[in-house]
């Protein structure tokens, strides 16, 4: 279980949610659950859920995902802070947890009979102070809120806006994978913010926004997660929004995706045709279970020598592939932290001949130290499978990694605790590419 949190925590989130006694409010039955919990009080904890969260978790499961915790974050020492919404009906309860060698955010979802409809463990916000790339000169720029989209999926974001230019090009972008906020924060790192503030300094207007999952995984049934409501319908939302400005160049919006986003940019630039080019930030050329299975082993790699539930947890995860590619895995069946369906959804996506059908130009970077999406498998595979369409443009950064921050060796899950910027030269590439075309 140690790997399957970790790797959930870096890829997407854990989707063990569904929907629908007494005198607790919700925030004492919040932390009466996770009290249950680290006393190892699995029942009597299952007791609390709804008849919709039993059909898709067992009471084994659940104390496997607690143990699963412990074992990489140590013993949960204190509750540091809570907050509490409501919407839909739905109360949505945050406990930030400090465990013995980490700290989450555990989000529980309560319904109107007090019951759990939902719960997922999500990274901490790190409180470290966010530091300004060298690159950036907050006075070129300025930043206002926006809404924009479907009523019922309203999407919240932030536009960086140049000052003193006339209908400046735009770029929006469009997160990896998982719950992602509009900074696409990973532990101390904002790698959305630093692409966000970096063009913005240079002239370039850019729309960062909180991804649907995270502003609403609490109303988003998992079997109900697809890529269209999930990546794809808010970012034609977005190019609408900017269109419909009037300080915009309308000609000129591109998109920035970034690993899923990266992947599904020439299904979005297909869809909306009006987009003036996209670049693809480490894009997966596979399909997404293969990358998660690359990844386990990748990690594993990394060290002496594997436990018993580590080896039977790859076995596990490759049978359960398998299963998924012959399809003859069940759609409710759950896959590192999502339901099958997802990834049978996802599989529907053919990016590489998407790109080969589109003429706006593409501009690919890749970080060699990316062990998520990687240079052998992903970017070189792009190159071969692109290579005599004249409107694409690689670029490889032989020491950055899967979020173009630089380092040394291996990249490690470790890496992305340690606070860092993406690469000036990253910036400075996209900038002129976008100014080319």
């Amino acid at each position: 279980m140690k790997i399957l949190i970790k790797i959930l925590l870096l890829l997407t989130t854990l989707w063990y949610y569904g929907h629908g006694q007494g005198k607790q409010s919700p925030l004492e039955r919040a932390g009466y659950f996770l009290d249950l919990l680290r006393n190892n009080k699995t029942s009597e904890a299952y007791a609390l859920f709804d008849s919709i969260i039993k059909s898709k978790i067992t009471e084994d499961q659940l104390s496997q995902i607690w143990s699963g915790l412990e074992k990489q974050f140590g013993k949960l020492k204190s509750i540091v802070d809570t907050t509490k919404k409501s919407d839909s009906g739905l109360h949505i309860i945050e406990l930030g947890c400090e465990f013995e060698n980490g700290s989450l955010t555990m989000r529980v979802v309560i319904n109107t009979e007090n019951k759990i409809s939902g719960f997922f463990f999500l990274p901490k916000a790190s409180m470290t102070e966010y530091k300004i790339p060298e690159y950036v000169n907050i006075a070129k720029f300025k930043e206002v809120d926006i809404e924009f989209g479907d009523p019922e999926w309203i999407v919240h974001g932030t536009l960086s806006l140049p000052r003193r230019i006339e209908k400046p090009p735009a770029v929006i972008l469009v997160h990896g994978s998982g719950p992602n906020d509009r900074d696409e924060t990973i532990g101390p790192n904002k790698p959305f913010k630093d692409i966000a503030w970096g063009l913005a300094s240079n002239g370039i207007v850019v729309l960062r926004y909180e991804k649907r999952t995270k502003a609403y995984i609490h109303k988003m049934r998992p079997e109900d997660i697809n890529v269209k409501n999930e990546v794809i319908d808010d970012a034609i939302e977005a190019i609408k929004f900017l269109r419909a400005r009037d300080d915009v160049d309308k000609n000129r919006i591109f998109l920035l995706g970034h690993s899923l986003g990266a992947m599904l940019a020439p299904t979005i630039a297909e869809q909306s045709k009006q987009l003036a080019g996209i670049i693809m930030l480490a894009a997966p050329a596979r399909r997404l279970e293969d990358l998660v299975i690359e990844q386990i082993e990748y990690i594993y790699s990394l060290k002496t020598d594997l436990t018993d539930d580590e080896r039977k947890f790859l076995t596990e995860i490759k049978l359960k592939v398998d299963s998924l590619k012959n399809k003859t895995l069940p759609p409710t069946s759950n896959l590192i932290g999502g339901p099958a369906s997802y990834f049978y959804d996802l599989a529907k996506i053919n990016q590489d001949e998407t790109a080969r059908n589109i003429s706006i130009p593409m501009l690919f970077l890749q970080g060699g130290r990316d062990y998520q999406v990687t240079e052998l498998h992903d970017f070189i595979v792009w190159e071969e499978q692109l290579e005599n369409k004249s409107n694409v443009t690689f670029k490889l950064f032989p020491h950055l990694n899967h979020l173009f921050i630089s380092g040394k060796d291996k990249s490690t899950p470790e890496e992305y605790n340690q606070s860092g910027s993406v690469d000036k030269e990253v910036l400075n590439y996209m900038v002129n590419w976008m100014k080319r075309n």
